[in-house]
């Protein structure tokens, strides 16, 4: 089998760029259409019933894990789309009967919505799709390009909150703060006739929601796993049977650590798995090696080419290859064909799979990575960079971040860096070679460190409006929160790599180039003019 593909350029390995698998059903997108009307009216009336003291956690569970699990291209049956829109068709109906219900013995009139889509005591599949196909032809009629746009923003941050509501929920601990700011947003697409103006601001709200629910997630992660350490993370492999652990639940991957303790399994993290390096508690596990692969933009070969079992925790499906069918496993609600789902954390199929694959006949020794940080050593060179900025010596601030190998970004942040002008100064979080105006932290795909910087620059530096540019090296499917997050912070210019569409969807990137003015990688002479101007 062939392992030995680290010299080659970027998302060659993509299944969307490979195999040209980007573009969904057109059924399947007529179900996701009416799967999202039917939640948007749940919106309404969850709302309105909150007012009167009444909550639903099934409700609340249902809403969280469908639209989280609404990822592009996931390969879901039109059998288990019937099941998501029955039952989330049923939750909107009780809560309709019991709103009226309670206006009527409370002798107050109720609020009605106009519903798109009329309910049906019968389902049935043709229809649904006949009723997807009108909305969406409905959408693009009364809907310009800029509201279009901003819809396909607040709706994949209003994804991205789930995904972290579902992790934090995992640790024992609920947000409510951001459950009921999604929902109250998806309620407002329910209104023809919003401004942009409005949306921003609704969406900016919903932004700085996101960036505490983000910050609670990392306080609970380093309060289960311990305050994160520099680490040398191995990329190498050894002969033996194998589980490549996937996605961004650290819960998860502990939860397989414990399932394989005393069992002659080897495990790997991929993608943003590897920040679990990191963590001391994660650490005592002797059988959590190192990181394998290149990450979600490359899961195709990756995927492909590892030869035990493979988990993607909550929430980080893709489209599923025949190349790694039946070694698939999930923890997600819905699970699509030729992925076998763990449920109560039972991970005896997930292991008794890498034990019957072939496992690594021979390991290969590649070059690991420093990950991690020093606090104290980061605080004092962030003050050092504050100091010159303050004294008017640097103008321009650039932070590259985060953590990517692909060897198209290297060649570009390597030139970018080489020719920064004396008055630019750059912190990048990645392994670039730094030059002498460059602070280099190995940070991984840690954002949050990002976030922590750009805090105290927004508390220390006293030209209220000196320009800092971000370059997002990292395609997925937290970018855009990530890039909202970033304008509240107040970063001026965000430049984005080209990204994979299997990473996100190119929609998304010009709805972003049009709402916020992000622009995209081209040369680094011409991104620097763009920034020093």
């Amino acid at each position: 089998m062939f392992y030995n593909y680290y010299q080659y350029d970027d998302y060659n390995f993509d299944s969307c760029v490979a195999k040209g698998v980007c573009s969904t059903d057109p059924t399947i997108s007529s179900l996701q259409e009416v799967i999202v009307m039917y939640i948007k009216q749940l919106a309404f009336y969850t709302l309105k019933l909150k007012k009167h003291g009444v909550t639903n956690k099934v409700i609340r569970d249902n809403i969280l894990n469908t639209l989280s699990g609404l990822v592009s291209n996931t390969d879901y049956s039109q059998e288990q789309f019937k099941n998501i829109i029955i039952t989330i068709y049923d939750n909107l109906r009780q809560s309709k009967i019991l709103y009226e219900r309670i206006c009527k013995n409370n002798n107050i009139s109720s609020d009605k919505l106009e519903a798109q889509l009329k309910l049906h005591k019968k389902f049935d599949l043709t229809t649904a799709i006949k009723q997807g196909e009108k909305e969406f032809l409905r959408k693009n009629k009364i809907l310009d390009t800029q509201h279009r746009h901003i819809y396909e923003i607040m709706f994949v941050l209003i994804k991205n909150v789930c995904i972290n509501l579902i992790q934090l929920k995992s640790y024992d601990k609920e947000y409510d703060d951001a459950y009921y700011s999604l929902l109250q947003l998806l309620n407002m697409m329910n209104y023809k006739k919003t401004s942009i103006e409005i949306l921003k601001k609704v969406l900016a709200k919903f932004t700085t929601t996101n960036y505490k629910l983000v910050k609670l997630l990392h306080n609970e992660e380093k309060e289960a796993f311990g305050k994160q350490e520099p680490t040398e993370v191995s990329f190498s492999t050894r002969n033996g049977k194998a589980i490549l652990v996937s996605g961004s639940n650290l819960k998860e991957l502990e939860d397989v650590l414990k399932a394989t303790n005393g069992i002659n399994i080897d495990v790997y993290t991929h993608g943003s798995m590897i920040l679990g390096h990191t963590y001391p508690k994660l650490k005592q596990y002797k059988q959590l090696k190192g990181q394998f692969g290149l990450g979600v933009e490359n899961c195709l070969l990756d995927f492909a080419t590892f030869p035990g079992s493979i988990l993607m925790t909550k929430n980080s499906l893709q489209n599923i290859e025949y190349l790694y069918r039946g070694r698939l496993f999930t923890t997600d609600v819905n699970v699509p064909k030729g992925v076998t789902q763990i449920v109560n954390k039972d991970f005896k199929p997930l292991i008794k799979s890498a034990l019957d694959a072939k496992g690594f006949a021979k390991g290969q020794i590649r070059n690991s990575l420093k990950i991690g940080y020093n606090d104290i050593v980061i605080e004092r060179r962030v003050n050092e960079i504050i100091t010159k900025i303050n004294s008017r010596d640097i103008k321009h601030l650039i932070i590259v971040g985060i953590l990517n190998h692909t060897s198209l970004q290297k060649r570009y942040f390597s030139r970018l860096l080489k020719t920064l002008p004396a008055n630019c100064h750059a912190i990048t979080l990645s392994t670039y070679t730094p030059s002498t105006n460059t602070f280099q932290i190995n940070s991984a795909y840690d954002f949050m460190l990002m976030y922590k910087i750009l805090e105290d620059f927004n508390k220390k530096i006293e030209q209220r409006t000196f320009d800092i540019t971000v370059f997002l090296t990292k395609c997925d499917k937290y970018a855009i929160s990530n890039m909202l997050n970033l304008k509240e912070l107040g970063v001026k210019n965000i430049f984005l790599s080209h990204c994979s569409p299997i990473s996100i969807n190119p929609i998304i990137t010009e709805a972003f180039k049009d709402i916020y003015k992000v622009k995209t990688i081209s040369t680094p002479k011409e991104d620097l003019d763009i920034l020093t101007a």
